[in-house]
């Protein structure tokens, strides 16, 4: 993918990319919380392991997708408002 700035985009770009990263926002929450459940039945299971910690381990990583969609859906409001 080329390495270009959101305002750069046309907005039918900028709907795709939104569409994209809500996409991989999705999915990364889908992954999140399998993470969390098996955290959760490993800790009751057998006790305190690495895994337990791998939910605040990825936590930057939804943080910077979550921060990364939001830019791209308030580029198209200010588009819009415009």
């Amino acid at each position: 993918m080329k390495n270009t700035k959101l305002s750069d985009l046309s907005v039918d770009e900028l709907t795709k990319e939104e569409k994209k990263r809500s996409a991989a926002h999705i999915a990364f929450c889908i992954i999140m919380g399998m993470l969390v459940g098996a955290s959760i039945y490993v800790t009751v299971k057998k006790g305190f392991s690495a895994i337990t910690t791998l939910p605040l381990a990825f936590m930057p990583l939804y943080l910077i997708i979550m921060l990364s969609w939001q830019n791209v859906r308030k580029e198209i409001k200010s588009r819009k408002s415009n």
